[in-house]
């Protein structure tokens, strides 16, 4: 590999004044810079391997992944039987977009074919798909090939709305007609698609497809079914937009940001306007058309062209952490648009929030980019389940942008900054690159390229850019077979860390599972700390009142080792700094059950808020950048992935994209993320496998829960919240026993640790599921008993705390029965 110097990419700002219009083009330019220390990027060519065969117009194309609790693909049992190994929506197999029907008769003659095909490339260039022209003429979800290829979805009569839907107003139109773009829902849904069955000129349609490749069934929106086409699908009548031209991208964006808790998806039309699609309420306008360069020609021939000035899609992804963007390639322009996403409302009773707005529109040029056609995140969110999805990036990804016009991929942060690129070279003449996706675990990059003849393949290529911390990780999963994302993340989780990790140069445990190891007395990753070594200290120093909590002066977090322990030279002191006044003891807190708590929505918590007692009403706690905390012993901080960024930081040393910057000077450290995104997302989705089980309907309805009630321990720890999923016919319940909300517990438990807009004497309502199987309680484990535990409780709590010593000792040993079940 070689590397050369960069610029800092060209940010083009654009206003929208009018529905129509941009205007207010300024363009800014930076001053020379360099995407790393050695003052150059990462320049090299890639051989890639060719993994299928045989597909016209081979253009988008996404991994299927893991779908998860809460969602039809998991909890249906008709529908997960199409997620197991081998079948149509296998996690590993692969959807690739196609002109081609394969075979199978055309629904609408007057419109474009196309097909979305299931491949198995699990037997690599040495054995690659060759996929059979006419391999589905016999109808239906045909499979070729030993079953390695299935047709998911084709224009054909047995893929209509009507199917499934017979009242629906599109109910003539199919799943698919030149399909153009790919996006699953893993979370609570299922894959939608991008089409432009009458090219350009025509009404583009976008789609939700169950597992048997027809639209969605029971679908609730009952004016289109599973397809949205045209305007007859807008919200309303002085809806703006619709799908009046070309779909050329789809990307899930989340629930919606009203209360219905259904899916919304992002359209980019080939007018170059994007609009966003309410499963249940229809199509509305989200930037307007021009927002990137107009797209003419589409058709099935320009497809399935090798040309490389023949462009007929683009790429889009959406960043959800710690802000909502959207990144859509223009690849007319050589660029990318960046636009800003508003977040729901966290109280629509004052202030509703029926649609998502676009704000801020950016563009970012780099001379590394050549008819960027693509684009996928480095690190796709496979664990967040409320975002997970193919299109969507992992907290603090990188991605990677596919250029058309050289075959080639660069890397790319996202304030548009080039830090790596790939020429890529294949067995193939004359081919041009179409599509990109990224395996689930980061290490794979999928590309989709056309050639002379109608040929269509799939191409194999190593992942790269990520760093040596991330690669070397990485590679120490590989040599103990832990593939996936989730199982990559158990072994990041129990890795033992070294200072040619980037641990350090101060660090409380050289691996997550140092603290967080046990349940119920057995050795398990993901439990509390139960041992000594497993607490730290929050430090700080308060003077005249006035909090310092001692950033880069030995806090926040006091750190106990050193890697001149581990024979590396460093002469940093350890331990609690000699300026603190305020120290606080904290205990390392399970981690069961984090995963489903970041799915719960701020409204569903302001909702828990308003209907507390006004003695005991808890309150958010709204951080610094304005977000609402969720995690740690005072909801200090924002998200799953961000708490496990902190952590990684604060406990290990070890910096990431959501903490680049060490507290900690000195010995190496620098402002550089030292891992990329995805120890991070692969950390998460390994605590999406710990869930604590849920208490049966004996212990829920039990003589203990009614005591539960009565003495007022339910008003903070509420025992339902909605969880993982859709408000579909069974929307999932969750049992965590927290309103995730800041109380003041009083004098007796104050440590004068101030995070976010937490006081000293305030903690968030500590989750109890399974609390029985805990060693110690409360933040500081001065309770070795749940009874103990209460009677310390005091501020907002002491009249439960009373009510408690009041009981009778047969509802007192119920209630504690109770809290053993839970």
């Amino acid at each position: 590999m070689r590397r050369v110097p960069i610029t800092v990419p060209i940010v083009i700002l654009v206003g929208f004044v009018l529905p129509l219009i941009l205007v207010n083009l300024i363009a800014i330019t930076g001053s020379p810079a360099f995407a790393d220390d050695e003052g150059g990027i990462d320049v090299g060519t890639v051989n890639a391997d060719i993994v299928a065969t045989g597909i016209p117009g081979a253009g988008a194309i996404a991994q299927v992944g893991k779908f998860h609790t809460g969602g039809p693909f998991h909890d249906n049992a008709t529908f997960a039987a199409s997620t197991q190994p081998g079948s149509v929506l296998d996690r590993t197999r692969l959807f690739v977009a196609s002109t081609s029907n394969f075979g199978a008769s055309l629904a609408r003659p007057a419109e474009a074919a196309g097909a979305i095909l299931s491949i198995n490339v699990s037997g690599g260039p040495a054995s690659p798909v060759a996929v059979p022209a006419d391999f589905a003429a016999t109808g239906g979800q045909a499979s070729a090939v030993g079953g390695k290829v299935i047709l998911y979805t084709a224009q054909s009569s047995a893929f209509l709305n009507g199917n499934n839907n017979p009242a629906a107003v599109t109910g003539a139109l199919p799943s698919v007609s030149l399909p153009l773009g790919i996006s699953f829902n893993n979370g609570f849904g299922r894959p939608w698609f991008a089409n432009a069955p009458d090219g350009t000129s025509g009404d583009g349609t976008i789609t939700v497809v169950d597992p048997s490749g027809i639209p969605l069934k029971n679908a609730p929106d009952t004016v289109a079914g599973g397809v949205f086409a045209g305007t007859s699908t807008n919200r309303n009548a002085v809806s703006i937009g619709g799908l009046s031209s070309a779909a050329v991208a789809t990307v899930l964006a989340t629930k919606s940001p009203d209360l219905s808790i259904r899916a919304v998806f992002f359209a980019a039309l080939a007018d170059g306007s994007i609009q966003q699609v309410h499963v249940q309420k229809g199509v509305d306008q989200l930037a307007p058309p021009g927002s990137f360069t107009p797209i003419s020609g589409i058709s099935t021939d320009a497809a399935e062209s090798s040309n490389p000035d023949v462009v007929t899609r683009v790429g889009m992804i959406f960043n959800w952490v710690p802000t909502r963007i959207l990144y859509v390639t223009d690849p007319l322009a050589n660029r990318i648009l960046a636009l800003d996403i508003s977040a729901e409302s966290a109280d629509p009773t004052t202030d509703p929030n029926t649609l998502f707005a676009a704000e801020n529109p950016r563009y970012f040029t780099s001379p590394f980019l050549d008819k960027p056609i693509d684009v996928a995140p480095a690190t796709p969110e496979v664990a967040a389940r409320n975002f997970a999805s193919n299109t969507t990036l992992g907290g603090g990804s990188d991605f990677y942008v596919l250029n058309r016009g050289t075959n080639s991929i660069v890397r790319m942060t996202q304030d548009g900054r080039v830090i790596a690129r790939r020429q890529i070279q294949a067995s193939l003449p004359g081919f041009r690159v179409s599509g990109l996706a990224v395996s689930d675990d980061a290490r794979t990059i999928w590309v989709t390229a056309t050639a002379p003849h109608r040929q269509g393949v799939v191409l194999r290529v190593p992942a790269f850019g990520a760093g040596t911390v991330t690669s070397s990780l990485i590679d120490s999963a590989i040599s103990d077979a832990a593939n996936g994302a989730a199982a990559q993340g158990g072994h990041i989780f129990a890795q033992q860390l070294g200072p040619e990790q980037s641990l350090g140069p101060l660090f409380n445990g050289r691996g997550c599972d140092s603290c967080h190891n046990t349940v119920a007395g057995l050795d398990v990753d993901g439990g509390m700390g139960v041992t000594g070594d497993t607490f730290v200290f929050r430090v700080a120093h308060v003077e005249n009142g006035v909090f310092d909590p001692l950033l880069g002066r030995g806090g926040p977090v006091a750190r106990q080792h050193s890697i001149a322990e581990l024979g590396v030279a460093c002469d940093l002191p350890t331990g609690i700094p000699s300026v603190a006044n305020v120290i606080s003891k904290r205990s390392a807190m399970t981690l069961r059950g984090t995963s489903l708590l970041d799915n719960i929505r701020i409204v569903d918590l302001e909702k828990v808020r308003r209907s507390q007692p006004s003695s005991v009403q808890g309150r958010l706690n709204i951080l610094a950048d304005g977000r609402v905390g969720r995690f740690g012993w005072k909801a200090q901080t924002a998200t799953l992935v961000d708490f496990m960024a902190e952590a990684m930081r604060d406990e290990l040393g070890v910096t990431s994209p959501l903490t680049p910057a060490d507290l900690v000077s000195g010995c190496g450290t620098s402002n550089k993320a030292e891992a990329d995104a995805v120890p991070l997302t692969s950390l998460v989705a390994f605590l999406d496998t710990i869930d604590p089980p849920a208490p049966t309907a004996s212990c829920l309805g039990s003589a203990g829960a009614a005591v539960f009630t009565s003495i007022g321990c339910a008003n903070c720890h509420q025992p339902n919240m909605f969880g993982p999923g859709n408000a579909g016919s069974n929307p999932t319940t969750i049992h965590p026993f927290t309103d995730l909300l800041l109380h003041d517990m009083g004098s007796g438990l104050a440590d004068g640790i101030q995070q976010g807009s937490a006081t000293g004497s305030e903690f968030r309502t500590m989750p109890l599921w399974r609390v029985s199987d805990r060693a110690h309680f409360l933040h500081d484990g001065r309770a070795s008993t749940i009874t103990d535990a209460i009677r310390a409780h005091g501020g907002q709590a002491a009249d439960a705390r009373a009510a408690f010593e009041a009981l009778s000792d047969a509802d007192r040993q119920a209630l504690l029965d109770f809290l053993n079940c839970i």
